[in-house]
């Protein structure tokens, strides 16, 4: 068992920053709905720093997918194997490689990070029409949210059926790409409300033996009453996705679209179905509650090959069951309106996974309970404190013929937050966070060379100081974080072995800021430093590998007609040590910068849109790692991200 303890002298806590990722602001802060309280707010009182994505920035952005809309926002990193939005993950305070298990991700309050094994979450299962708004939660939210809630957490709000609509939509863009799309909904006038929509997705994508196929179904039923709302939803996914591999530096020079011949045969095929249900229930005086059951299975077959050697097809199939109720309690405190939040995170994985080098199969429990007060101390001062225990059961079979083993552990986290507006333009807030993350099945065990199983559980605790100032036309914050790990688990490639980092340390300052010059043009910038290093073990002092120290971002959005908008930015990152490599001795990815530029026309029942990426051809990769030739001598891989492509979608809707 491991336990946390919490400071109890030190003042922590960071601010509500409610704000744009630097594209257009409006000149007063809205009103703007938040459920980082795991419950609706309407600008809640509460110890996080969020930032909301709304649906008009999602439009006037052009964006396709979450690379693109999120790619250089202040706080986040994002790695792409391929560049089309799949094999994508979201990286905030520098996790590189495992930044897909330390960076939590739900829709609509949902998990889609998987609490049993290492695939990251999908990404591309989120179609950004079916999106109302995106919250991004900066630091740890270890004990509101729990496992793998380390380095900060997005939540995905798709939007509700208010009254009849029907969209067509259909886009075409590079390499052969096209997208067509299909929703209904309609809420009757009993408080009935459904809404349904249909995608299908080709392209055949910028590099060679790369084609995909996607078809996702979505149906949402609810019925509102006077107390509350219930829900039944389902989602169907079917994605079909051919893995043109890595290339070596030389290979880059040859050809960069090129896949080398071992990797021909190489796909990947999932068949998702989601279901849930959830209800929200007013209880009388104060006290409301809300909970979801939701079922999740994945059936996936897939062929991932060596250099040298092509593999079979192997299968990997997963069942997730979750229960996720909890109590609300908005009550009147000493100077405001105090938020109460309790609750429990019930979760239960069956894993299989079935390979040439034989299975892993995983049986794991995830139980969790917690409590969240956010209260207002003085009219200018608030403060949030929480408290979470978890505990985790694994039985675990990775085929050695020894049977089942047990890989049992609990953790306890806490946090404490304070928030301070001395002035109506100016606030400043202190933040701790505790937090966590559970190995899974194959952190620890290792089919291919016999590891034996067990790893430790990784903890940690978030630091976070910071000052927002924000004026009608002009919004400023400067946000300084340290988080420190223990246990930090990791994979070495140079050993080929899932390993503890003894002890590692982020140090990193966000600087970002939006300026509404004119009233149709609204400018905007952000710099990001960030140091992670090991400090302690076999790497003491080396960095965290697929995290670059220096990012930055301008932008630009200029509504030059109450039709027309067109929005530009430019992101620029440093160079990175490519993954796998803790002793920081390979070539390194090299330091970039990419313009992108978009176009919105809106004429109701039309919508009109163009994206242009990577608007000056520049030749990067934006990911890579630690690989093996042929004669198995290791040197950096690379994945190289598509070259200038663009995109042109057109919409209609009518109600």
């Amino acid at each position: 068992m491991k336990r946390l303890v919490l400071p109890i002298l030190v003042p922590t806590g960071f601010s509500l920053f409610l704000s744009t990722p630097g594209l257009a602001v409006e000149t007063e802060l809205a009103s703007i709905l938040v459920s980082a309280s795991r419950t609706i707010q309407t600008n809640p009182l509460t110890s996080s720093v969020i930032s909301v994505i709304t649906r008009e920035e999602i439009e006037r952005s052009a964006a396709q997918n979450l690379l693109q809309l999120l790619g250089g926002h202040s706080g986040i990193q994002l790695t792409s194997l391929y560049g089309d939005g799949s094999k994508a993950t979201i990286d905030m305070r520098g996790f590189g490689p495992s930044a897909g298990a330390n960076t939590l991700i739900l829709v609509d309050g949902r998990r889609l990070n998987n609490s049993g094994d290492r695939a990251a979450p999908d990404l591309n299962s989120i179609d950004l029409r079916r999106v109302e708004r995106i919250e991004i939660v900066q630091g740890s939210a270890g004990t509101l949210y729990g496992n793998q809630a380390v380095g900060g957490m997005v939540n995905i709000i798709t939007r509700r059926a208010d009254a009849f609509s029907v969209k067509l939509a259909a886009g075409a863009g590079s390499y052969d790409g096209y997208d067509l799309y299909a929703d209904l909904g309609n809420r009757l006038e009993n408080g009935l409300a459904y809404h349904l929509s249909a995608r299908h997705r080709e392209s055949d994508n910028y590099r060679e033996n790369n084609q995909t196929e996607r078809d996702d179904y979505n149906l949402r039923l609810d019925y509102r009453h006077p107390q509350g709302e219930v829900f039944l939803e389902h989602q169907r996914v079917d994605d079909y996705q051919q893995l043109p591999g890595s290339l070596f530096e030389a290979e880059m020079e040859q050809d960069r679209r090129q896949s080398i011949a071992a990797y021909s045969g190489d796909f990947s095929d999932l068949e998702s179905d989601i279901s849930r249900i959830g209800l929200q229930q007013e209880l009388g005086g104060y006290w409301s509650f809300e909970g979801e059951v939701t079922r999740r299975d994945d059936q996936r077959s897939f062929q991932t090959s060596f250099r040298t050697t092509p593999d079979s097809v192997s299968t990997q199939d997963r069942e997730v069951l979750g229960f996720n109720p909890r109590l609300i309690a908005i009550f009147p405190f000493a100077a405001g309106e105090a938020t109460f939040t309790g609750g429990a995170d019930l979760e239960r994985t069956d894993y299989a996974l079935q390979t040439s080098f034989g299975p892993q199969l995983l049986d794991q429990s995830v139980n969790a309970y917690y409590l969240q007060l956010t209260a207002p101390i003085t009219g200018w001062a608030s403060t949030t404190v929480g408290y979470r225990h978890a505990e985790v059961e694994n039985e675990i079979d990775n085929g050695s013929g020894s049977g089942v083993d047990r890989l049992d552990d609990s953790v306890n986290a806490a946090a404490l937050g304070f928030n301070f507006t001395p002035a109506e333009d100016l606030r400043l807030f202190v933040r701790l966070d505790q937090n966590y993350r559970f190995a899974t099945v194959d952190e620890h065990t290792n089919v291919l060379f016999g590891q034996p199983v067990g790893i430790e559980n990784q903890t940690g605790t978030s630091y976070e100081a910071g000052v927002e100032w924000s004026r009608p036309e002009l919004r400023t914050l400067l946000l300084l974080y340290r988080l420190d790990l223990e246990d930090e688990i990791s994979f070495d490639a140079t050993g080929f072995v899932n390993t503890n980092l003894d002890e590692t340390r982020r140090k990193g300052v966000t600087l970002e800021s939006s300026w509404r010059a004119y009233p149709t043009l609204t400018l905007g910038g952000s710099l990001s430093y960030t140091d992670p290093t090991i400090t302690d073990g076999a790497f003491k002092g080396n960095r965290i590998p697929l995290v670059a120290a220096r990012s930055a971002r301008l932008s630009g959005d200029w509504r030059f007609s109450p039709q027309w908008s067109l929005v530009g930015e430019t992101v620029f990152t440093s160079e990175r040590i490519v993954g796998g490599d803790f002793s920081n001795a390979l070539a390194r990815l090299p330091g970039f910068g990419v313009t992108n530029v978009s176009a919105h026309y809106r004429h109701e029942p039309w919508h009109l849109s163009l994206r242009i990426d990577n608007l000056f051809d520049k030749e990067y990769a934006n990911s890579g790692s630690a690989g093996f030739d042929a004669s198995f001598n290791q040197q950096a891989a690379f994945f190289p991200a598509p070259e200038r492509n663009l995109w042109l979608a057109l919409s209609y809707q009518f109600e």
